[in-house]
Formats: C-alpha cells, structure tokens, sequence
C-alpha cells in the first residue's frame, strides 16, 4: 500500500512539475496583467540632490489616471507603482528587484536617469521587462538596441552636438567652456561636445566636472571666469546648475550660459533666480506653456490631477512618456503579454499622436525622437521661448 501510494505521488507531483515548466514561460509572459489591470513600475528621485525631477513621474501618473477615468485600455486599469530611488544606482538596484519579483510589474515607464538606468539595465534585459520612455537621453540605452528597451527623448548624442554647433554658429562663440556631471550622464554629453569642437577645430577653454554630492561651487566659478570662456555649455542637472550660477554672478562672471535639456524647467527660476534669466537651454518637447492643443491638453489633465503642482516641462516629459506607453497597449490588443506589446512598439512609424514627434521604432532601431530645438529663460514671464525649429543632427 505504501508502495502504491508513494507511486501515485510520484507521479501526481510529475504532472505538477510539468504542467508548472510548460506553463511558466506563458506566465512570465504575462506578468502584471490581469483582466482588469496592468501593472506598471517606476524608479525617480523623490528626495536627494535630483528631487526636482520626481515631478516627472507625476506627469506619467497624471496622464495614467486620465485613461483610467476613460476606462482604460480594453477595460484594463494602469496601476503605477513610484518608488523613490533619490538618483542613486545602488537604491534604483533595490527598488527594481523588488518591482520585478515581489510587485511583478508588466513594463516600467519613465524610469529616471543614465546611471541608475544602467545600473539595472542587464536585469531588466534578463527578466525580458519592457523599458519605456526611460528618462534619459544615454545612446548606451539604444546602440545596439535591444528587445525591451524603448527611448522617447532625443538622445544626447544628437543634443551635445547640436548645442556645440549653435555655440559656434549661432553665438559665434570665441571661447568655450564646458562643465559637466561626472557620471555616465555627464561623461556623454561632454564627449559629445569636446568630438563636435575637434570636428569644427576648436579648442575648449576649460572642461571641469562636478559631483553629483557637491554643494560649494565657488572654485569651479573662479576656474571658469579665469578661463574667458564667452560660452558656457552645461551638461548638469537643476541644483547643481543653480549653485554654480549664484557663484558666478557673485563674482560678475556673466557668460552665455547653453544648456543640456536637463534644466528646461521653471524650478529654475526659483533656484538659480537673475543668473538663469537669458540661459539658452535645449528642448525636445513643445513648451509646457505653449498654446498647441496638445501641449493644453497636457496642462489641463495634469492640473487636474494634481492641482497643487506647478506645471512645467518635466511634468509635460513624464506626460509624453505615458502617451507612448498607452499608444503600445492599445496596439497590442486585447490580447496583452509582454511579446504583443513589443511588437505593437515595434509597428510605431512617424508618430505624431502625443507630445513628442515622429517618432518610430523597428527590431533595429530604439531611438524614438531625434531632435531638439532652442529655447530662451524669459525669468519675467518663467518661460521657456522656443526661437529656432526643431533642428535634428543625423542618426548615430
């Protein structure tokens, strides 16, 4: 009898593990979705020295929750995990694994930064996680492009360059500075610029780096006006940006200050105040005050949602990286598991249907936008004025 039973256990607890090794791939294909849900995750600093861009999850929140008050997409929900990573590798690695095999998250959108994002990228690659409208410009991010990856934002590549060429052609700049952060960020956008200065034979005037964990900035100030650069390109982020102006105006140090798009954002006014008025700063988004109905689309939802907020361009970059999202689910039908929603991503030619613009994607191409345009800091009306087209430097 003992016999007998440990045979028909055996054999029970064979069907088992079969049935759970034929049906794991369709499981894991499928995670985070449900009949009436899809899970979505999201890493951003909510605290730390980069906190001023947690507000850019709260643009994908915001336009999330408008879909769900449509109904959702074929009668699913989008619920958006946010968890606060404070711009630090180490804690985006954290809260990841945690996304991934406790919460089970279908996709993440918006995910914040080049180095946290690539502190996780061969994670989410292994775990076959899509990645959508990561908040970043890295090119590491798309060359060589990969199944899950998926960038919106114009890569800074094409921006590092393009802001080089307006310093030269458009301000005819003499001499030229550069200071940047000194992370993965920051090492492309100034490899980016110091490549576009051999090209046209120009020598810069300093390049200096800063930390992300600086706060005295008074040294690199003295070293930049020392240097007689007539331009400045700043590849950096908000608090750092503002800290450095406030000790160059201390010191009447007074260039032109041409910026990444990573300060394009009306918190500056509030930090780097006088010193940021007339900054050019590049954009890859139509201004978060611009009357296009798109753009007032975006404003209306977001005040909505969170009418204690203030609107502005991260908030507006957030928004346009939950459109793309939501543009992929409604391709993918019905039918939704993380293949069908690759290969709607894929189907994306020439989109136009959100805040960004022709925007594309094929197995071999993840860039999505290529493009960027100029703006002018306008501290009286805390504006951004858009004065050239949307300019677009080539492919890498």
């Amino acid at each position: 009898m003992r016999r007998a039973s440990s045979v028909l256990g055996f054999l029970v607890l064979s069907v088992l593990l079969a049935t759970s090794c034929l049906s794991a791939p369709a499981r894991d294909n499928r995670t985070g979705v449900t009949d009436t849900e899809v899970l979505v995750g999201n890493w951003s600093p909510q605290s730390g020295a980069a906190a001023s861009y947690g507000v850019v999850a709260l643009g994908t929140d915001a336009y999330f929750k408008y879909v769900n008050d449509q109904g959702g997409i074929y009668g699913r929900k989008i619920k958006y995990l946010i968890e606060d990573d404070a711009y630090q590798p180490a804690r985006t690695v954290a809260v990841v694994k945690k996304m991934v095999e406790q919460d089970g998250v279908f996709a993440f959108v918006g995910g914040l930064g080049t180095a946290t994002n690539m502190a996780v990228k061969d994670y989410i690659v292994q775990h076959k996680v899509p990645n959508v409208g990561y908040a970043t410009g890295s090119t590491a991010l798309a060359y060589p492009p990969n199944p899950y990856f998926f960038a919106l934002q114009t890569n800074y590549d094409i921006e590092s360059r393009l802001l080089t060429r307006y310093a030269i052609d458009d301000l005819k700049a003499k001499r030229i500075g550069v200071i940047y952060q000194n992370d993965a960020f920051g090492v492309e956008g100034r490899d980016g610029i110091l490549d576009e200065l051999k090209n046209s034979g120009v020598e810069p005037a300093i390049v200096i780096s800063y930390e992300t964990t600086d706060t005295d900035f008074s040294s690199h100030a003295i070293k930049l006006r020392e240097s007689a650069a007539d331009v400045v390109i700043l590849w950096s982020i908000p608090k750092p940006t503002a800290l450095l102006l406030k000790e160059a105006e201390k010191i009447g140090f007074r260039p032109h200050w041409v910026s990444s798009t990573t300060n394009v954002d009306p918190i500056m006014f509030d930090t780097a105040g006088q010193a940021w008025d007339g900054a050019i700063v590049a954009t890859w988004l139509p201004p978060f005050d611009s009357p296009d109905p798109k753009v007032s689309f975006y404003r209306e939802v977001f005040k909505k949602y969170y009418p204690d907020r203030p609107l502005g361009q991260f908030s507006e970059i957030g928004f346009a990286y939950g459109q793309l999202f939501v543009e992929g689910l409604q391709r993918a039908g019905k039918d939704l598991n993380r293949e069908s929603f690759i290969k709607a991503m894929e189907s994306i030619k020439d989109w136009n249907g959100s805040l960004a613009f022709n925007v594309s994607y094929s197995p071999e191409d993840r860039q999505g936008q290529q493009a960027v345009a100029f703006a002018r800091a306008n501290l009286s009306t805390r504006s951004y004025e858009v004065f050239t087209d949307f300019r677009q430097y080539g492919k890498k």
